[in-house]
């Protein structure tokens, strides 16, 4: 059976019409400024298994905030209210634990694709047909969108794969996918994108981008890399916490060795053992680190924590004085432990 193959000139005019205002105003790569997967694939890292492991604990899973209302076109249901057994309240616990882990389930992590310059064949006898290009589009159904036959005939004879951007357009017409658009959304111009930042917006940002965009895609690197920054900056960690991408802006910052800060907010909140998988994290991503060298075990949360602020740690003094208003803290409760055992005879 031949494959069904679309053949069309005036919508993909239209595409090309809005190419130019998109262009201008999103650049398709990551500015100097936000750290991208780049150098290495994390890929196989990221789905390590015990990477995953790690991630998933220290997201979290507050069921107040997984199920928390949300401003959506979805009608809102009723709440019901039943009597129930044991054995069936832990039943419903525990589709209750599936439903959220589903919620939870982390974008991928990705090295940014490499751009499509695949010519296939120059014909001159038809350059000058027609001003416009044309596009071939394999339309058989249940064919995935990366596999599927996307060639451009421009208009002086030259057919060769089409890019990214028109494969990302062309399947949005003839397949389209719930939350994304043909041309990318306002928000994520670079000036807006800060405004929608500088509000706090963070997890809005990075639904949309999931939507909107595949996860090697470089726009996508830029505007995911500008949250997290943003978020690194003013310490807003826990803002992300028990969602999908709390897991991806911890391997983030542990890829681009810059997860002190959010060390440091975890050892104040008393989340040693969060902190301490941060750690194991930071281990496995770069396995060449002298503190994975010492060997120390991982269930002393503390000493772990010390090892990497000796060898690894690039602000060592922040994380020195908040170990050790830790330990002071942990000092005072002992203290006064002693002291109401005393007053009561103990």
């Amino acid at each position: 059976m031949f494959p069904r193959i679309r053949c069309s000139a005036a919508p993909f005019r239209q595409l090309l019409r809005t190419r130019n205002t998109i262009d201008a105003v999103s650049i398709r790569a990551c500015s100097a400024e936000t750290k991208c997967y780049n150098e290495h694939d994390p890929a196989p890292i990221f789905f390590d298994q015990k990477v995953q492991e790690l991630l998933k604990r220290v997201t979290g899973m507050d069921f107040d905030k997984i199920f928390r209302g949300r401003l959506n076109e979805k009608v809102l249901e009723v709440p019901k209210y039943e009597f129930l057994t044991d054995s069936e309240l832990e039943e419903r616990r525990k589709e209750t634990t599936k439903r959220a882990e589903g919620l939870l389930q982390m974008p991928p992590v990705l090295k940014e694709r490499e751009p499509i310059h695949e010519v296939l064949s120059q014909d001159p006898a038809v350059k000058g047909y027609d001003t416009c290009k044309y596009v071939f589009t394999d339309i058989t159904f249940g064919i995935s969108d990366r596999k599927r036959i996307i060639l451009v005939r421009e208009s002086d004879g030259v057919l060769r794969q089409a890019s990214w951007e028109e494969r990302d357009r062309i399947n949005q017409l003839y397949n389209p996918r719930p939350g994304r658009r043909i041309s990318a959304a306002k928000v994520f111009r670079e000036e807006n994108l800060k405004d929608v930042l500088a509000r706090e917006k963070y997890e809005f940002v990075l639904d949309r981008a999931c939507a909107q965009f595949e996860p090697d895609d470089p726009e996508y690197h830029r505007i995911t890399s500008a949250t997290y920054e943003a978020i690194e900056a003013r310490r807003h960690y826990q803002m992300l916490h028990s969602t999908r991408h709390y897991g991806p802006m911890c391997f983030y910052l542990a890829w681009n060795k810059n997860m002190d800060n959010l060390l440091i907010a975890l050892i104040q909140k008393e989340m040693l053992s969060n902190a301490a998988d941060l750690v194991q994290l930071y281990h496995l991503i770069h396995a060449e680190c002298k503190s994975k060298a010492l060997n120390v075990d991982r269930s002393q949360h503390l000493e772990f924590i010390k090892a990497y602020m000796e060898h690894d740690s690039v602000r060592r003094p922040q994380l020195q004085l908040a170990v050790q208003a830790y330990e002071d803290l942990l000092n005072e409760r002992e203290q006064y432990e002693k002291e109401v055992k005393l007053a009561h005879g103990l």
